[in-house]
């Protein structure tokens, strides 16, 4: 059990006896209309002032933890809680049943996590930017008018693939750091950015 003096330090204590909307109203703000056990659950894994981060290192076993303290009953919510630990949902469309993302919660995460990391998030941002351009400027033909010579071109294109190296080491740690070690919510993040018009553009 976690001392409850272990959650005073975040911002909005996921373990106040009010609807947490009511409790803080800057959440709804943040967050917007979400149920308030997702928004407990999102508070217990990702917020970083988490005492769930140091009690449980293995993620998903705080993944049980948190969906627990949130408010969901590990015999009743049984598939409830699964989404929450996959980040996924099952829909039914015309050719059945099909796993999505789970949207709602991966916008509450990601939304959430920026505004506490809004720092680091503008550094995940920028060296993936920093990536992407130099991976075209590597994919480019060696010659033409861009590249004095051959030698020269490998040479410059050597330096890019070392930066490239060094950034995706970089942005390996910052997810790690921005997820709170959670593997499945940074590749969610990843998708869902790969996937977004803004991504996209900068492609």
């Amino acid at each position: 059990m976690i001392p409850e003096k272990d959650y005073l330090s975040m911002e909005f204590n996921p373990l106040t006896k009010r609807k947490l909307l009511t409790e803080y109203p800057k959440l709804r703000q943040i967050i917007g209309e979400r149920d308030d056990k997702m928004i407990r659950y999102v508070l217990l894994m990702y917020d970083q002032n988490s005492p769930l981060r140091k009690y449980y290192p293995d993620v998903n076993k705080r993944k049980d933890f948190a969906a627990a303290i949130a408010g969901y009953d590990a015999d009743k919510d049984i598939s409830k809680i699964e989404n929450l630990k996959t980040l996924t949902e099952n829909v039914t469309t015309e050719e059945g049943q099909k796993v999505v993302p789970y949207e709602e919660l991966l916008e509450s995460i990601s939304t959430y996590m920026t505004y506490q990391n809004s720092r680091l998030w503008t550094m995940i941002v920028t060296n993936e930017q920093s990536f992407y351009e130099y991976q075209r400027r590597i994919m480019a033909e060696v010659g033409g008018e861009a590249d004095k010579d051959a030698l020269s071109a490998i040479t410059i294109k050597t330096k890019l693939l070392e930066a490239m190296d060094d950034i995706h080491k970089r942005l390996d740690r910052y997810y790690s750091e921005l997820t709170g070690g959670d593997q499945d919510l940074e590749m969610a993040i990843m998708i869902k950015k790969r996937l977004s018009p803004e991504s996209k553009a900068v492609r």
